[in-house]
C-alpha cells in the first residue's frame, strides 16, 4: 500500500512538471510570436514613414524586414510589392502580387497592381483585363475613391485603344456612383459627347443644370449635345446662356460662333422660308468653294477638279434664282464636292471643316 501511494505521488510530480513545463513553453512561444508581431509591425511602420517621406528604397527593405517577422501579413507582402513596383523592380513585385492574388483572387487592389505593373512591362491588354477585374472587384468602403481613380486609368487605356463602347460602359459606370462634384460630373458627360453617347451626356448635363443651374459647363455641355443632333438654335442659346454666366470665356465664344455659322449653313431647319433655304444653300456651297480653292495654294488643280470647280461656281452664280428646287441644285453641288476634296487637296492636308461636314451629312452626302 505504501509502494502504490508513493508511486502515485512521483505520477502526479511528474505530471505537474509536464504541466508547469507546457506552460512555460507555451508562455514562452506566446512571448516570441507577440515579439515576432511587433517587430513586423515597428518594421513596417518606419516602412510607412521612409515612403511618405519618399525614400522608397528604404521603404522597401523595411516592409521586406516586415514580411520576415509576419509572413502570412497581407498588408505587408502588398505594401511591398507597391514599393517593389515604384522602384521599378517588376519581377519581385509581380512574384509577390500573383502569390497574393492566390489566396485572395477578388482582392481589388491587388488586381489594381497587377494592372500597374503589366503597364509598366508595355503589356497593355493584360493591363487592361487586370484594370478591368480591378474595378468590378471587392473593395472596402474606405478604398471606393481609389478604385474610381482605377476606372479612370482604365478608359484612359482605352481611349488609348479607341475602344468606344468599353469607354461609354466604363463612363456610365462612373456616373452611376459618381459624387456629387460637378467637375467630375461635367468632364463624364463632355467624354460622353466625345464618344458619340449623346443621350447619355444629354441626361447627364439636364441633370446638371437642374442641380447647378448657374454652372457654366452644364450649359455648354447641353449646347455640344444640340450641337451634336442638329439642333442649332437651341445650341445657341445655351451658349448665349454660358457666356452670359461667364462673358470672358473663349471656348464657350468659339462654341457660339460655331452655331451661327452652323445655322448660316443649314437649309434643313424647320419653319425657314424659300428664300432663306437659298440663301443658306448659296452660304454653304460658297464655303466649300471658298475652302477647296485655298488648298489650290498648294496643289496644282487637275482639269477635271478645275472643271468641278467653274461648274460649281456656275451654279452659285444663279443663288438668286425663285426656282423652288434650286436650293436642293445648290446643296447637290456642295455635297459633291466636299466628297470629292481628296481631288483638290493634299492627302497631307486634307481640310476640317467639322460645320461644314455636319451640314453636307445634314443634305445626305455622308
Amino acid at each position: 500500500m505504501f509502494v502504490g501511494y508513493t508511486t502515485l505521488r512521483a505520477a502526479v510530480s511528474v505530471f505537474l512538471v509536464l504541466i508547469a513545463a507546457f506552460v512555460v513553453t507555451g508562455t514562452l512561444s506566446s512571448l516570441y510570436r507577440r515579439e515576432r508581431i511587433e517587430l513586423g509591425e515597428r518594421r513596417f511602420g518606419e516602412g510607412q514613414m521612409l515612403a511618405a517621406r519618399g525614400d522608397m528604397e528604404g521603404a522597401v527593405d523595411s516592409y521586406r524586414e516586415a514580411l520576415l517577422f509576419s509572413p502570412d501579413n497581407q498588408q505587408y507582402r502588398l505594401s511591398l510589392a507597391d514599393g517593389l513596383l515604384s522602384i521599378g523592380a517588376l519581377d519581385e513585385a509581380q512574384a509577390h502580387l500573383e502569390q497574393l492574388l492566390q489566396s485572395d483572387p477578388t482582392n481589388g487592389r491587388i488586381n489594381l497592381a497587377l494592372a500597374q505593373t503589366a503597364l509598366k512591362r508595355h503589356k497593355v491588354n493584360q493591363a487592361i483585363d487586370y484594370y478591368q477585374r480591378a474595378v468590378y472587384e471587392y473593395w472596402p468602403p474606405n478604398e471606393i475613391p481609389e478604385r474610381r481613380q482605377a476606372r479612370w486609368q482604365l478608359i484612359e487605356l482605352l481611349e488609348a485603344r479607341n475602344q468606344r463602347e468599353p469607354v461609354v460602359g466604363e463612363l456610365i459606370q462612373l456616373y452611376a456612383s459618381a459624387p456629387p462634384d460637378p467637375q467630375e460630373r461635367s468632364k463624364i458627360g463632355f467624354l460622353l459627347i466625345r464618344y458619340g453617347a449623346i443621350s447619355e451626356a444629354e441626361q447627364v448635363f439636364r441633370n446638371l443644370e437642374r442641380t447647378y443651374p448657374q454652372l457654366v459647363d452644364s450649359h455648354r455641355g447641353l449646347g455640344l449635345v444640340y450641337f451634336a443632333s442638329g439642333e442649332y438654335v437651341a445650341a445657341r442659346h445655351e451658349f448665349q446662356h454660358a457666356l452670359h454666366l461667364s462673358p470672358k470665356d473663349k471656348e464657350t465664344t468659339e462654341l457660339l460662333a460655331e452655331a451661327n455659322l452652323a445655322i448660316d449653313l443649314d437649309p434643313l431647319q424647320a419653319g425657314i422660308s424659300s428664300a432663306e433655304r437659298r440663301r443658306r444653300s448659296a452660304n454653304l456651297l460658297n464655303r466649300v468653294i471658298t475652302t477647296l480653292a485655298d488648298c489650290w495654294v498648294q496643289r496644282v488643280p487637275s482639269p477635271t477638279a478645275q472643271h468641278q470647280l467653274d461648274e460649281a461656281r456656275n451654279v452659285l452664280a444663279g443663288r438668286h434664282s425663285t426656282d423652288e428646287d434650286f436650293s436642293l441644285t445648290l446643296q447637290r453641288a456642295a455635297g459633291q464636292l466636299w466628297q470629292n476634296r481628296a481631288s483638290f487637296c493634299p492627302a497631307t492636308n486634307a481640310p476640317a471643316d467639322r460645320v461644314v461636314d455636319l451640314a453636307v451629312q445634314r443634305i445626305g452626302y455622308e
